[in-house]
């Protein structure tokens, strides 16, 4: 049985809403318990901190194999981008020069 046999079904419709909204009311006091979103606090807080050692050993092995971080490609591109404008504005005033000179 699909969902969508299971929405064209009145019952079953009536059966999935009354579902939703117990577990609705189960998570809502969930996080309404302050030990519950301290717990999760804390798993966001040590994820983000193993997510920022595991960078900081990465950057390190890069650099220890003498290769580019993503850091350091990104501030490569935005150097490219910028020498890609100042030719692109030296371009236009060439060209506009030149074509002075060919009148």
């Amino acid at each position: 049985m699909t969902l969508d046999d299971v929405l064209r079904n009145p019952a079953l419709r009536r059966a999935l809403a009354a579902g939703e909204e117990q577990v609705g009311k189960v998570v809502g006091r969930l996080f309404a318990s302050e030990r519950v979103t301290a717990g999760l606090s804390g798993l966001v807080s040590g994820a983000r901190t193993a997510r920022e050692t595991l960078d900081r050993g990465v950057r390190q092995a890069l650099r220890a194999a003498n290769l580019p971080s993503r850091d350091d490609v990104e501030a490569l591109r935005r150097k490219l981008d910028e020498l890609e404008s100042l030719i692109d504005g030296l371009s236009v005033k060439v060209g506009k020069g030149h074509d002075d000179g060919d009148r």
